[in-house]
């Protein structure tokens, strides 16, 4: 919760409150009066790439298009093999025939449908995860005996355990990790990951946005405590008989779909419901990534170098072309997610190399305007590259087992199947993690890397200004800075003479506003 309200705060204060400090543009697709069915999403990103031109200049803005066009590549697969694995579990198809077919539906309506068939089919994908969630934990916990169960089985067990309290940073899952990691991993996944601006830009005014937020906080606050409860209903299930150790799943990720089976498999088409909503959180997300990547790769990567405007027919073949491509290779990639663990702790890794710089980036331009753009680039070119090299370094650990991590005890004594048990198995007491006697930088929580993405980036920055040196305030655009900091930056020279502005030596941007120029109401 604390990092969704240290989201919603920040968020609220920071970037709602200046269009044009928050990337806030106003766009009314009712208004719209191009034909082609993404004009929304190529005015959405056109908005959001030029801040980081008007602010730094065309250099940021193309180092800022690039991340994102990593991270997408590298998290895409993961939408693609949730479902599928989801699917594997339920129906015995090889994940290598679901994959296809699940990449295939996705790219047909999002390069069909656009930013409406996206933002509509997200609508029913909603719904229908909500609702088949709700159905799984209302019947599992009548089907175990009530909640009552439910708690006292976790709880005898040690599942109902509070965050690590230490300031260890290798510690998974401590308490300052996952309030301050995951706070700032929540701020990027919803301050400025392009596939949400994406969405505030479609609204009418910023008092929607707010709303909107508002009701995303609750939603997900809501998610998060059913998917917790979810868990803990199949441990309640499986607590005398782990289907891991057995067999029975083959992974950790497919514990939850043979749970809900063997709950509510005697329930014509339940299960089938459980599956579409799976399918509906992933394939929502990678509708909503591919749609963002075409309008990035159409506004900074193709218009740019074309001596005429592109027409409406083919900027249309364009955004579409760029989702079926990178739609297979996300699918051609799937295989590599496969041996790379959990996909929470993927999703996260991911973002961590990507995000993380950005959200620097983004807190750099909007907190600290005397910060040049050779600072910023050198902040952020040296952050993306050590958090690059440790979640590299992790992922290469944990691969061949040299990085490993405590586990809970599991029981397979009340089994009521037949299963081979390895030779070295001991029912109460698991294998022990093999602790390293050094502790290197990779091994720190996964939790960590969006912050040290993003403060590197900050913290670069800062250093970098004492080679390249600091520039006046005055020469960065107020509105592109934090409202909340105008009075800082700004207040000792609300005073100063039209003589003395037209000498400051300004932003060598088209856009930049001119301050010897009168401000409009």
């Amino acid at each position: 919760i604390l990092p969704s309200l240290c989201r919603a705060v920040v968020l609220f204060d920071c970037l709602c409150a200046s269009p044009k400090a928050c990337l806030i543009y106003q766009v009314h697709p009712v208004h719209t009066h191009t034909s082609y069915k993404n004009s929304v999403l190529v005015s959405v990103l056109f908005h959001l790439s030029k801040y980081f031109e008007r602010r730094f200049d065309g250099r940021v803005r193309i180092f800022g298009s690039c991340l994102f066009l990593v991270m997408n590549i590298l998290w895409q697969p993961i939408c693609i093999y949730v479902p599928a694995l989801t699917l594997n579990q339920v129906s015995g198809i090889s994940v290598s025939t679901i994959v296809p077919l699940t990449s295939f539906v996705c790219i047909l309506y999002t390069s069909v449908g656009g930013i409406k068939g996206v933002v509509w089919t997200d609508v029913i994908q909603g719904f229908v995860m909500i609702g088949s969630m709700a159905f799984v934990i209302v019947q599992g916990t009548i089907d175990l005996g009530g909640l009552g169960v439910v708690l006292d089985r976790n709880r005898q067990f040690g599942r109902l355990v509070a965050p690590e309290m230490t300031f260890d940073p290798t510690a998974r899952m401590g308490v300052f990790a996952l309030f301050v990691g995951g706070a700032l991993f929540k701020l990027q996944a919803n301050g400025i990951n392009q596939s949400i601006v994406q969405r505030y830009l479609t609204l009418p005014n910023n008092k929607a946005v707010k709303k909107a937020l508002i009701l995303s906080l609750t939603g997900f606050m809501i998610v998060l405590l059913m998917c917790c409860y979810i868990g803990m209903l199949a441990f309640a299930e499986f607590y005398h008989c782990d289907p891991i150790t057995t067999g029975l799943a083959r992974a950790k990720d497919q514990v939850i779909p043979l749970y809900v089976v063997r709950s509510v498999g005697r329930f014509p088409g339940v299960v089938g419901l459980f599956v579409a909503g799976v399918f509906s959180a992933a394939l929502s997300s990678l509708s909503t990534a591919l749609n963002s990547l075409s309008g990035v790769i159409l506004k900074d990567f193709v218009e740019p170098y074309r001596s005429k405007p592109l027409t409406e027919r083919q900027t249309a073949y364009v955004l579409r072309g760029v989702v079926v491509v990178f739609g297979l290779i996300s699918m051609a990639s799937v295989p590599i997610v496969q041996r790379l663990g959990l996909v929470m702790q993927l999703s996260t890794t991911v973002a961590g190399i990507t995000c993380g710089p950005l959200l620097g980036a983004f807190s750099v331009g909007m907190l600290l305007p005397f910060v040049k753009t050779e600072s910023l680039l050198a902040g952020i070119s040296t952050a993306a590259s050590l958090t690059a090299y440790i979640v590299v370094r992790a992922q290469m650990a944990i691969f061949n087992g040299t990085l490993t991590f405590q586990t809970k005890p599991v029981s397979v004594e009340d089994c009521d199947y037949s299963f081979d048990l390895p030779s070295n198995w001991n029912a109460t007491t698991p294998a022990p993690s093999a602790k390293s006697s050094s502790h290197a930088i990779h091994e720190i929580s996964f939790l960590w890397y969006t912050a040290i993405g993003s403060l590197g980036t900050v913290l670069g920055s800062l250093l970098a200004t004492l080679y390249f040196g600091r520039q006046d305030p005055r020469v960065v655009d107020k509105e592109l800075i934090s409202p909340i900091l105008h009075n800082y930056w700004y207040g000792e020279y609300e005073t100063v003479s039209c003589e003395e502005k037209t000498d400051l030596a300004l932003h060598e941007s088209v856009t930049q506003l001119k301050l010897d120029q009168p401000e409009k109401a």
